[in-house]
Order: C-alpha cells, then sequence, then structure tokens
C-alpha cells in the first residue's frame, strides 16, 4: 500500500511539474500589460496586478505622478487599484476599474496643489472619482469627453462643463445615449459616437447639436444611422475617418464622402485594429504588425512593422505613435513620439523605408536609500543603457551636496574658475564644467574621464553610476526589476 501511494505521489509530482516549468512561478509575478493607451504625446497602461503606470508629457497631469513635470520612464498612478481598461487621449487619461467605476486625471481633471514645500508650481492633484458613472464594462475617449458602455450594453456620454472658469476638477456632466442599445464597443469620431452591436452591426449617431454648437441635450432631437448591417467585429477611427473589421478579417474603410464602406487593399487576415493621428494600425492573424499612413502621399499603402512578428496585442493613441505586445508579454512601441518622452529604450527614433522599428517601453524604477524606499518628483532617464538623474533627486537624501554656479578651480593646477555643476560629498568633490564638450574635475583636478549629461528639454540629467563611483557612494541598479539600491 505504501509503495502504491509513493507512485501516486511521485506521478502526481511529474504532473504538476509538466504544469508549473521551472521558472514558472517568477514569471507569474511579473505583472503584463492588459491595456495601453497614448494621448498626444504620453502613455498609460494597466497591468495584470490591477496598477496603473504613466509617462510621458506632463504638463496638465496627465501622467499621474501629481506633477507637470515630464516623466521620461514610466511611473505608477497612486490611488488606483483593480484597473481592468485605460484610456488616454490629448492631454487626459482615463481607467476603469473592475467593480465598473470610471477615473480621471490630466487636462480638466487635475486640480492645482499650491504651497507644497518640495514643488511649489508644479504639484497637481491625482486622479478623481466620475461618480456619475457606474456598473461599466469598457470605455472610450476623445480629448476631456468619453463614453461609457455599461454591463446592461447601454451607453453614457461624459463631458466637462465650464461653468466656473478656473476651478479644477471640472463639473462633469452626463448623458445618456438611450438610442442605441445592445452595445459591444463604441467610439467618439469628431461629432459621432459609433457604436458596435452585439449582432455585429455598426451604428452613428451624433453627440453635438450643430445649430447651437455644443453637447446636445437629453431634450434634443437625435437620429441613428446604420453604417454597416452585420459581420462587424471590431473598428478605430480617427479625423473622420472610420475603419471596420469584418469577421472574414478583411479591412473597410469609411467616411461621409463614401456612400458605404470599402475594402483596404493589402490589410486582409486582420486580428485587430487600431488608429493613431492618421495612421490606422493592424495586427494580422499570423501575428505581424501593420501601419497605413492614410493621409501621407509617400506612404499611401499598408506596410509591416520592422520586427514586427510574433505580435498578440496593439493599441493606439491621438498622437502618432502606438504600443505592441509582444507573445512574450513585453510591450513594445513606436512612431514619431518616442524620442520626446515616451520611454522607449531609445533616445532617438529609427525609421527606414519599411516605417518604425519597435522598441521595448520601460518599466517604472523603484530607488531605495539606505534600504529604505526613496521617490522624488523629477524624472530619471536612460540613455544608451546608462541611468541619468535630475539634481533634485536622490543626491540630498545621501548627503550630497549639489549646487549650480561659478567656482574657483584650484591654482596649483593652473585652473581659471568656470561655471558649472558642483557635487560635494565628505572629502571629495566632483565639478562639471558646462562647455562642450563638458569638462570634469575631480578635486580641484581636471579629468580625462568620459562624462556625459543626457540633455533633456526640460531637465539637466547627470549620470548616477559615475558620480556615485567619482564620490565613493555604492550603487546597485538591477536592471531586470528596475531597483536603485544607493548605500553609504
Amino acid at each position: 500500500m505504501l509503495l502504491r501511494k509513493s507512485k501516486l505521489l511521485i506521478a502526481s509530482l511529474l504532473i504538476l511539474s509538466l504544469c508549473f516549468p521551472a521558472g514558472s512561478e517568477a514569471a507569474a509575478a511579473v505583472p503584463r500589460a492588459v491595456s495601453v493607451s497614448g494621448g498626444s504625446a504620453h502613455g498609460i497602461a494597466a497591468w495584470s496586478d490591477g496598477t496603473v503606470t504613466g509617462w510621458g508629457d506632463n504638463k496638465f497631469g496627465q501622467v499621474g505622478d501629481g506633477t507637470s513635470i515630464n516623466q521620461y520612464i514610466p511611473r505608477q498612478v497612486e490611488g488606483l487599484s483593480g484597473i481592468v481598461q485605460v484610456a488616454a487621449a490629448g492631454r487626459v487619461s482615463f481607467a476603469l476599474s473592475r467593480d465598473g467605476e470610471v477615473w480621471g486625471w490630466g487636462l480638466d481633471y487635475s486640480s492645482y496643489i499650491e504651497n507644497d514645500p518640495l514643488l511649489r508650481y508644479q504639484k497637481r492633484g491625482g486622479p478623481v472619482k466620475l461618480e456619475g458613472l457606474r456598473e461599466v464594462s469598457s470605455i472610450t475617449a476623445n480629448g476631456s469627453l468619453g463614453i461609457a458602455v455599461k454591463k446592461d450594453r447601454t451607453a453614457t456620454l461624459w463631458y466637462p462643463s465650464y461653468d466656473q472658469p478656473g476651478v479644477l476638477p471640472v463639473q462633469i456632466h452626463y448623458l445618456e445615449l438611450k438610442a442605441v442599445t445592445g452595445i459591444r464597443s463604441a467610439l467618439i469620431n469628431g461629432n459621432d459616437a459609433l457604436f458596435l452591436t452585439e449582432e455585429g452591426s455598426v451604428k452613428q449617431m451624433s453627440i453635438v447639436n450643430t445649430v447651437y454648437n455644443r453637447i446636445r441635450l437629453e431634450s434634443d432631437p437625435v437620429s441613428v444611422a446604420t453604417i454597416a448591417s452585420s459581420s462587424i467585429t471590431g473598428m478605430a477611427a480617427s479625423q473622420g475617418e472610420l475603419f471596420l473589421l469584418r469577421s472574414d478579417g478583411q479591412v473597410l474603410r469609411w467616411n461621409r464622402g463614401l456612400k458605404a464602406p470599402s475594402a483596404v487593399a493589402g490589410l486582409n487576415n486582420v486580428y485587430k485594429l487600431d488608429t493613431g493621428f492618421y495612421r490606422l494600425f493592424a495586427l494580422k492573424r499570423n501575428g505581424t504588425l501593420w501601419q497605413w499612413n492614410y493621409n501621407s502621399g509617400v506612404l499611401a499603402k499598408p506596410y509591416q512593422i520592422k520586427k514586427g512578428n510574433q505580435i498578440s496585442n496593439i493599441w493606439g493613441s491621438s498622437g502618432t505613435f502606438g504600443f505592441a505586445q509582444h507573445k512574450d508579454g513585453t510591450l513594445l512601441g513606436w512612431g514619431d513620439r518616442f524620442d520626446t518622452g515616451l520611454a522607449t529604450g531609445r533616445g532617438t527614433v529609427t525609421k527606414d523605408q519599411a516605417g518604425y522599428i519597435l522598441t521595448p517601453v520601460r518599466q517604472p524604477l523603484m530607488f531605495f536609500v539606505n534600504g529604505e524606499p526613496f521617490s522624488f518628483y523629477g524624472t530619471p532617464s536612460i540613455k544608451d543603457d546608462k541611468l541619468y538623474v535630475p539634481p533634485t533627486s536622490v543626491f540630498k537624501a545621501l548627503g550630497v551636496q549639489v549646487s549650480y554656479g561659478t567656482f574657483k578651480a584650484d591654482p596649483k593646477y593652473g585652473n581659471d574658475p568656470f561655471t558649472g555643476w558642483s557635487f560635494v560629498y565628505g572629502n571629495n568633490i566632483v565639478q562639471v564644467k558646462v562647455s562642450d564638450p563638458l569638462e570634469l574635475y575631480i578635486n580641484g583636478k581636471k579629468s580625462d574621464r568620459e562624462f556625459t549629461m543626457n540633455r533633456l528639454p526640460d531637465s539637466a540629467q547627470f549620470p548616477l553610476e559615475a558620480i556615485c563611483d567619482l564620490l565613493g557612494i555604492g550603487l546597485q541598479w538591477n536592471k531586470s526589476t528596475g531597483e536603485v539600491r544607493l548605500e553609504n
């Protein structure tokens, strides 16, 4: 009997080992992107653990880090949990929780916070709950307004009111769009709301009263047109153009100048659609990623994105970029704005006749100073696989005095006074002369050691590893987890 039980135990362990191969626990612990969206120049991602990260242009707080500082590395959005979908548009971001609640931040939604001791003029409020939305299953946005598809397959439009100028967040109005039911998904395209129904038809409804140039009221007359009557499984829209995905994988194009949707040559066998600014993104069933700059005479035909293979999902933006997920879970991006704050691994865009090259989106960085978690308002950056930080970041916590001004060089080395940055730690002084090229001085003596800064349009960025090495501060950067540990 004991032998039989042992054999059963061994067999059970063998089955478990086949179901959960070595390393699967670690792999399962790494969150995957479940929803990604881009505004004009920022990105938002929801992850399988329910968290949200944001990065990029942040003038109105649309990244969600509580500042109006551009963030070149993704930052976690505090105050959100259980998020299953995000939607970004222009300079605004939205998130939907598994409980059916919706949150918004950025233009019109993030309040100004004055007299912050560390960030007097650039502190912004976090996500605000849209109290008029409940039991929501999906969201879509166009600028500061959006449509929520409810779990009962009806839709509600939300939009900001400017009755009290200068007051943030603005008051949000809600309008039930009762003329269409059985809704699977929705889009906003110009003055129209577009609905994909459970039957596979596409309905069009105006959400603007063009006579009074305002969002229509519930009492205004409404008409619904049918653009496609059946067999539609997906849709995407941008700048007045509507693209439909037919059940056989063919992409159709429609606008007000066309009587009926027409097939797009070269875009068949497609699995999913999304759009950017005058761009159509398509994921084919064979895992290849395609783009069509349909408003361009140069790239008038769909083309495959370089290295756009083995792709499992795609997402668009209201800018000139998109996102894709590799089948291994890696989140990728491509487009025109990735060199100005959309946190890919590259400092510059790479493109050729076949278009843009997919590049991994950076994961958030987590800083620890002497074993304690540490955060700062400014943005870090990564260039050529080197980590850079602004002067107001980890240095003060480490006891490093940072200043900018004119410094007297050590006369025994025959150096003239110069303008630049100074880092003082104990008996060590590191100075950087602002010149082209940069000049490095160690304890007053000019050094031939190479020293580079990452020049960003809104932040001076210093090489953290190099400065810590020069000052004798311990640093460990785990590039696989994003942990940066500093010890002194």
